[in-house]
């Protein structure tokens, strides 16, 4: 028996692929929500309108061997007696479900800052479809907004709310957008591009208050009063993992796994947003799908490794495409494109080398920035050379790519500062 805690994107893949590796294990999935799963990273969509709140729920893949316990909560594990209590929601009575192997996948909670007001009528985090449908809601009557966070959902969501005609302001305590993604002079692009929208941004900001009585009517920034009739506080998430706690080995509340997934007992799996791994803390639903992958696997009986993730990101405001992979060094080259004489759009790259011309990262902003960035994930994953970037044949035509494009042109800047003995083209 294999009992699944949480049906993100861990807890499915995990499920899947269990089901798959064993074909007479029984799964069990306990899992808050009344409905089955659900794409967060399409909330901003649902926002600016251009689908309902009910267009990012989906079904769970049913099998007579998998049960799904609905609107319930674990709220207790023995692993002495391998046991998971659960109980149902705004019920008292509670349930125990034996299991052979556990998987953990509960994700992570919005974190939010220390911030006097911040629990006022009108304050909103992201992270579900009932968030989602209650900003939808309080918007109608909402003029300025102020959006705490400038990191992907924090400015997915400005661009959103700008859309939809609101007054925006963007404030992050850091001194640009996407502090953790990119580096200051791609972040430079990104700020003009929001700036172009008409979204206020605010940089090395502290919100010291949340003014107003029960409802929001405004914000201390540093020390100067503003008014807001919303905030949203994008301001990341922490690991839900209360429940685990002095019962598995954890680090700076991250459940501490191994390249197996499996925590300090052997018979608990985790994944997901609340997990440490021998690579540290990557939140990001590829790497829960990964994570989820090789739990699912093992604990059917199945023998899968979790390999070192490259991280590969991408975030879309307006078709702008900030997006990045792996590591910064100190060797880079840099290249700006337009993409097609004919447009005006345009792509900026950074490729990151180590001293031996290993391949270790990249950064791109603007149009197809993503693709650019898939190619050295794949690339960064095979240990390749940056000779293999520099010279990679890639499909030509012009009518939908150049013969030199910005990622050759960014390699062959890495080129001139390595100043190879020998090429292989």
């Amino acid at each position: 028996m294999i009992v699944i805690i949480g049906l993100g994107t861990g807890g499915l893949y995990a499920a899947k692929w269990a089901s798959r590796v064993n074909r007479k294990e029984e799964i069990k999935i306990v899992e808050k929500r009344k409905y089955e799963t659900y794409s967060p990273c399409s909330i901003p969509e649902v926002i600016e309108g251009k689908i309902k709140p009910e267009d990012i729920i989906y079904p769970f893949p049913r099998t007579p061997r998998i049960q799904l316990y609905l609107e319930h909560e674990a709220v207790g594990i023995d692993p002495s007696r391998k046991v998971v209590t659960v109980r149902k929601i705004g019920e008292d009575k509670t349930a125990e479900i034996e299991y052979d192997k556990l998987i953990f996948a509960p994700g992570a909670i919005p974190k939010l800052p220390p911030i006097k007001g911040i629990e006022k009528r009108g304050v909103f985090t992201i992270r579900t479809v009932e968030d989602s449908v209650e900003i939808l809601k309080w918007m109608k009557n909402a003029k300025k907004t102020l959006v705490i966070g400038a990191g992907a959902i924090g400015v997915e969501i400005a661009h959103a709310l700008k859309a939809r005609g609101l007054k925006i302001t963007l404030v992050d305590i850091l001194s640009q957008p996407f502090p953790l993604n990119i580096d200051a002079d791609l972040a430079k692009i990104v700020d003009e591009r929001l700036r172009n929208e008409g979204i206020e941004t605010i940089y090395n900001a502290k919100v010291e208050e949340i003014l107003g009585e029960e409802r929001v009517k405004g914000a201390v920034i540093n020390g100067e009063k503003r008014e807001y009739d919303m905030i949203i506080v994008s301001t990341g998430v922490k690991p839900n993992t209360k429940i685990l706690e002095g019962k598995v080995e954890m680090e700076r509340g991250f459940i501490k796994v191994d390249e197996r997934m499996r925590t300090s007992d052997p018979n608990i799996y985790a994944v997901g947003d609340c997990v440490i791994s021998p690579y540290g803390v990557i939140q990001l639903a590829t790497i829960a799908a990964n994570q989820g992958i090789v739990a699912g696997i093992n604990a059917a009986g199945g023998n899968a490794i979790y390999k070192k993730p490259t991280g590969a990101f991408v975030s879309v405001f307006g078709g702008f495409e900030v997006s990045s992979v792996g590591e910064r060094t100190k060797i880079f080259g840099r290249a700006r494109e337009k993409i097609h004489p004919h447009t005006k759009e345009e792509i900026v790259m950074k490729v990151y080398v180590n001293e031996k011309g290993y391949i270790k990262g990249a950064q791109a902003v603007g149009y197809s920035a993503s693709s650019r960035i898939n190619v050295v994930s794949s690339l960064i994953r095979m240990n390749a050379k940056i000779t293999d970037l520099a010279f990679m044949e890639h499909a030509y035509c012009p009518e939908v790519s150049e013969l030199y494009d910005v990622m050759k042109i960014a390699a062959e800047n890495v080129l001139r500062r390595l100043k190879l003995e020998k090429y292989e083209v």
